[in-house]
């Protein structure tokens, strides 16, 4: 799908984005590490496809600084579900995900993922690694690490 020189095949994450909009869960998981080109590659699909982007981090950050620890956890999903809502589009790139990862917010990335794309599209930028049918998050032993199925998601490998 992507090349060492940031060459995007897009027939076939066009193919990709429409396998995921068909699906239960309409996402699409661009995965890969840091400085892969995940970012690079979710701008050119937003710019050839007309597709929105949202920066998850800034957006979310802002909405829980008011918050206490205790609201945080509990408001966490809905608050994401209200930013994606307040978009008001039927397809959306979300990118500097990491934020759903900090431990104290306690979210069930998988979880937040099913809930957010049954009624939209969403291309959502995943900082890990993919391991057969299994994407990671950091690494064993710290305290964000996860290691979760996608047998359920359309993923590129980027």
């Amino acid at each position: 799908m992507i090349d060492s020189q940031n060459n995007f095949d897009m027939r076939g994450i066009e193919s990709a984005i429409s396998r995921a909009g068909s699906s239960y869960h309409k996402l699409l998981l661009l995965a890969g590490k840091s400085g892969t080109g995940k970012t690079a590659l979710l701008h050119h699909i937003s710019q050839k496809m007309g597709i929105p982007l949202i920066n998850l981090g800034l957006l979310l950050s802002r909405q829980l600084l008011s918050l206490t620890l205790r609201q945080r956890k509990l408001k966490v999903a809905h608050i994401i579900e209200g930013i994606l809502d307040e978009q008001n589009v039927p397809r959306i790139g979300v990118d500097n995900t990491e934020i759903i990862f900090e431990p104290s917010l306690k979210v069930n990335p998988v979880g937040l993922l099913k809930n957010i794309s049954r009624n939209r599209s969403i291309i959502w930028t995943w900082n890990g690694g993919l391991e057969g049918d299994r994407l990671t998050y950091a690494y064993s032993g710290h305290p964000e690490y996860q290691r979760v199925s996608v047998k359920e998601f359309t993923v590129i490998a980027v």
